[in-house]
């Protein structure tokens, strides 16, 4: 076809007939566009204004003449406020539109799991716009009315309970917008340290092809490069309340400067950081002043309000015969493991093993796309078999999509025998989407199986990795770079080999008592509980007991009320609504899934927080932007710190690929759909023609 066609393009212009010379054109016209729509797909990455040069998190939008232009700056600023066991951030985000479009900004963000959203702003030059609590679906109508009407709004949405949308609307050409919103949440306290954790990048999530992944009904897909920085400042105040031994950051460099005896200022060394990992600070109390329990107590409309640390007793001392053990090992090795986080899990679970006893068995499960096991069932830990087992995990790659619910499953296949504890261990980065079906499925199956998870990288799934651990009833813990693998599986481990102070129980007067999260969970070793509590006319004091084996332990503690702590309400609030969270996702009707969402609609506009079911919504009474003109951008985020891009199998793949090859990430691309139509009609025509002709 192609030697007739050039044939018949050679010959002289005027004895070819009119359909030969309609072929032609036709075929030219394909051609042009064929290789116009290569090149600029191809060779996008050549133009002068590269979107991949930006050294900032940054939107880039394509006019109808190719030329691209940076649309929208972001930056991130961060204060946070530690006192004892409560952290109120406040958070600043900016845009900047540099182009001559009216546009919309849209951003995906993290914030830390658990943490509780209280307030939005939205500035513009001197104007300041307060947001307001509101029911999701009414928010997002307020928000997007706002928008058709030219007004500039904002609106904050919660799409999973660490994982947050900004949206902006009508953002004026060189315009400025800063939003600031203001979160609260409860210091983790962790084999022996606090831990203050700020997330700053949100890692694409693996699609599961299950109609039950689909658990939040929205799209939080990120649009993500390796070369971007979202440039982010943190500076923290901290009051711990208690002498501090050690404090340190785990990833970042930092300037510390001592305020007071037990007051401390922390700022990155750098000035700022780049949102690829997460930001880490900790601390270590001094031994000899670390409390058994601690207490902090807020009065508000009625109510007394009460924080509840619960630190470990001495196992060790209580003396009880430590049980042999099934330890089951379970390693993800998916393509987003690749880079770091593999050798980082490999690192962990050979270093496991050697800590294995003769009398303990293991057996270790792996998966990908698939899931299989080394032995058909838990083999005992002779010295043969752990280095066997060594060896083996070491030859282990990264690659494929991360389906998990396999492994879980045959994990969960056994139960405890007699006279002996079974343990699962999980090691994978959780980044998943179809959390609801395992949870689902940890609930039916874990009996008397204890679940333990160990997160990966350098922005595991948190929300995932803590939930898991609480239903089965373990920890989790954190490995975020190679030199905290022996430190951290050598906690995990001892956490693992101490019996834990079960059945613990909480004992109040007063009337009205709710108390969060219920049941109370297991208490291990440096691994306290933190309780929120929540009454009318409380006693003077909290007795406290749990068994130890055979042995019973009990502790009185005293309330001080003439200390107002501000927060705890706004930390009991959000344990409610994650405990309501948990019985809707759980309910078996969809009358009973309406009374809770109702509870924690109820919930979060009394203490104007969001949730799953309520979002926070500014809007700006005058309009600005009468062209009636507004490109939606979403904002590329970093690829997290030692991710491969090409290891990744999921649909948000296609968007990191889309990234290192330059092309436009416009929300609108009607232009292209045009050109292939276009080109694909020209085809066509000359294919119609050419079968005329022949």
């Amino acid at each position: 076809m192609m030697k007739s066609l050039f044939s018949t393009q050679m010959a002289p212009v005027h004895s070819s007939p009119p359909a030969h010379r309609l072929l032609r054109l036709i075929g030219a016209v394909a051609l042009y566009l064929l290789f116009g729509w290569l090149a600029d797909t191809v060779y996008a990455a050549e133009d002068l204004a590269d979107p991949l040069a930006s050294t900032h998190g940054s939107v880039w939008l394509q006019a109808q003449d190719g030329t691209r232009f940076e649309a929208l700056l972001l930056e991130t600023e961060a204060d946070i406020d530690v006192t004892g066991m409560i952290a109120r951030a406040r958070v600043k985000q900016r845009f900047r539109n540099t182009g001559d479009f009216w546009v919309e900004g849209i951003y995906v963000f993290p914030l830390p799991d658990g943490s509780a959203v209280e307030h939005f702003r939205l500035r513009t030059g001197d104007r300041v716009i307060e947001g307001r609590i509101q029911e999701r679906t009414a928010a997002r109508k307020t928000y997007e009315t706002a928008a058709v009407q030219g007004k500039q709004a904002g609106l904050i949405e919660q799409q999973r309970p660490n994982v947050f949308t900004t949206s902006i609307a009508n953002i004026a050409p060189d315009d400025v917008l800063e939003i600031e919103l203001e979160y609260q949440q409860t210091v983790a306290y962790r084999q022996g340290r606090y831990h203050l954790r700020f997330p700053m990048v949100v890692g694409p999530r693996f699609h599961a092809s299950t109609p039950a992944a689909a658990d939040t009904g929205t799209d939080v897909s990120t649009v993500v490069s390796d070369r971007v920085d979202n440039p982010v400042y943190i500076h923290i105040t901290l009051d711990p309340g208690v002498p501090v031994a050690a404090l340190n950051s785990s990833y970042h460099d930092i300037n510390i400067r001592q305020t007071d005896n037990d007051r401390y200022s922390i700022a990155l060394a750098s000035s700022t950081a780049r949102a690829d990992r997460d930001f880490e600070l900790t601390w270590l109390p001094e031994p000899e002043q670390q409390p058994r329990a601690a207490v902090f107590s807020q009065h508000r409309d009625g109510y007394d309000y009460l924080l509840l640390s619960i630190l470990p007793p001495d196992l060790a001392s209580l003396g009880q015969r430590l049980l042999p053990r099934d330890v089951i090992f379970v390693i993800d090795i998916s393509g987003s493991m690749s880079g770091a986080s593999i050798e980082q899990a490999r690192a962990s679970l050979v270093h496991a093993l050697s800590r294995l006893k003769p009398q303990d068995r293991f057996n270790i499960i792996w998966f990908n796309d698939h899931a299989d096991q080394l032995f058909a069932t838990a083999t005992p830990a002779t010295s043969r078999n752990t280095r066997y087992a060594s060896s083996f995990v070491n030859s282990l790659r990264a690659d494929g999509g991360t389906v998990m619910k396999p492994a879980l499953s045959m994990a969960l296949r056994e139960q405890p025998e007699d006279g002996r504890i079974r343990q699962i261990v999980f090691l994978t980065d959780g980044n998943i989407d179809n959390e609801k079906e395992l949870f689902s499925l940890m609930t039916d199956r874990l009996g008397g199986n204890r679940l333990f998870t160990v997160a990966i990288g350098s922005a595991p799934n948190a929300y995932f990795m803590r939930k898991s651990a609480r239903l089965g009833r373990g920890t989790w813990t954190l490995i975020g770079k190679p030199e905290e693998v022996q430190q951290k599986t050598i906690a995990l481990f001892e956490q693992m080999e101490s019996p834990a102070l079960i059945n613990i129980d909480v004992d109040i007067d007063g009337l009205d008592v709710e108390v969060f999260p219920q049941p109370v969970a297991d208490l291990y070793l440096d691994e306290p509980l933190s309780v929120v509590i929540r009454g009318r006319q409380l006693g003077d004091s909290i007795s406290l007991r749990g068994d130890y084996g055979e042995t019973l332990w009990q502790q009185h503690v005293v309330l001080d009320k003439q200390i107002n702590h501000k927060g705890i309400d706004t930390a009991w609030a959000r344990e409610k609504i994650t405990s309501l969270m948990e019985q809707y996702h759980d309910a078996g009707s969809e009358a009973m899934r309406n009374r809770l969402k109702e509870k924690v609609i109820q919930t979060s506009m009394d203490h104007h927080l969001m949730s799953r079911f309520t979002s926070l919504v500014a809007v700006d009474v005058t309009p600005v932007n009468s062209s009636g003109l507004l490109y939606s951008e979403k904002l590329k985020s970093a690829l997290p710190h030692g991710w491969d891009p090409s290891k990744i199998r999921h649909p948000a793949g296609q968007q990191i690929l889309l990234a290192q090859l330059g092309l436009p990430q416009t929300a609108s691309d009607a232009g292209l759909h045009m050109m292939i139509a276009t080109m694909l009609f020209a085809l066509a025509m000359v294919f119609l023609l050419w079968r005329k002709l022949t």
